[in-house]
């Protein structure tokens, strides 16, 4: 009969040999060109695309925190189960095969997913389905360290066009008179004082300005404290489906203080110029997030006192494995 700290000694070896094979493919193997002009791993491409991209520097921390994640639920559960599945094979061979196509076509789109898809099978494989699923979050909370820039150009410019008929509906509701010309919110013409259409102030919804750049990093937010701060499912799923309209409510404030703060004190203070703005532009944007996260931390709230007191209390005390 095999004894039990054999068993252990070699599933500790088969996945470190796992493990070690992951680092490989993803760390050591030139995968693809990317923009460049040489192959490079889906590593160093990650990295590269987080600092080259400003919508997805968050990505850098995802993977601190899902460990942070995985540490602090270790330590509030009684024991953790080690029941392998085979199904979990099924699912490493499936991320490979995805990986090899990325590899083949040259798209770095594949590999990302493969090696999500990946920490999954190894997860199911060696510890089983139902230690996985209580692991699930943490797992999940790594789709938003992958940069997926094709979204920017399926979300950014409907977001602009969002954006610019908030601002102008608002104000025009407030009385002040405005023209709406494409993403553009303009003022309008006033002869009677001489000034011609976007004299007194014109706030272009430019992407930077349409929200893209705070939405991503503010779902990712959103999710962490929801689940964090929340214990049923339905309010974790409102409050992560609110992180838009929070992103938007945030961005329109933002809109505002431009508008009033260039009819205030002119377009060179409020905005400055595309190469070099402002101070007051800068802290607009630092804005977008006061204004999202205070409405986050205030529906969550709500969604507590309505639905229970469901503050998670963890327990710190240490977890052993069970084989």
């Amino acid at each position: 009969m095999t004894s039990p700290s054999r068993i252990t000694t070699s599933w500790t070896i088969a996945l470190g040999v796992v493990l070690a094979v992951f680092v490989g493919l993803f760390g050591l193997v030139p995968y693809c060109y990317g923009y460049g002009s040489v192959p490079v791993s889906l590593s160093t491409m990650l990295w590269s695309l987080w600092n080259d991209y400003g919508d997805w520097q968050h990505g850098m921390i995802v993977p601190v925190v899902a460990g942070w994640l995985v540490m602090r639920k270790l330590r509030s559960m009684p024991v953790v189960e080690v029941r392998p599945s085979n199904v979990g094979f099924i699912v490493v061979l499936t991320a490979l095969l995805l990986y090899w196509a990325g590899f083949k076509a040259d798209i770095q789109y594949a590999g990302f997913v493969s090696a999500q898809l990946l920490v999954a099978g190894v997860a199911i494989w060696f510890f089983g389905w139902s230690t996985f699923l209580q692991f699930l979050f943490p797992w999940a909370l790594l789709t938003f360290m992958w940069p997926f820039l094709f979204l920017d150009n399926m979300i950014a410019f409907p977001l602009r066009l969002v954006m610019s008929e908030i601002s102008y509906r608002f104000l025009d509701l407030v009385g002040m008179d405005v023209v709406k010309q494409g993403t553009a919110v303009v003022s309008a013409a006033d002869p009677a004082a001489g000034l011609a259409q976007s004299e007194r102030f014109a706030v272009d919804i430019a992407d930077p300005c349409s929200g893209i750049r705070s939405l991503f990093a503010l779902t990712l937010i959103t999710a962490v404290y929801a689940y964090l701060s929340l214990q049923k499912n339905w309010q974790r799923t409102v409050l992560f489906l609110m992180a838009g309209p929070l992103a938007v409510m945030g961005n329109f404030f933002r809109i505002l203080m431009l508008v009033f703060g260039t009819i205030q004190f002119g377009a060179p203070f409020a905005i400055g110029t595309i190469d070099k703005p402002s101070a007051y532009h800068m802290g607009a944007g630092f804005a977008v997030f006061a204004v999202a996260l205070s409405g986050m931390v205030g529906l969550a709230a709500l969604l507590r006192r309505f639905g229970g007191n469901n503050t998670a209390h963890a327990n710190e005390s240490p977890t052993p494995i069970l084989p």
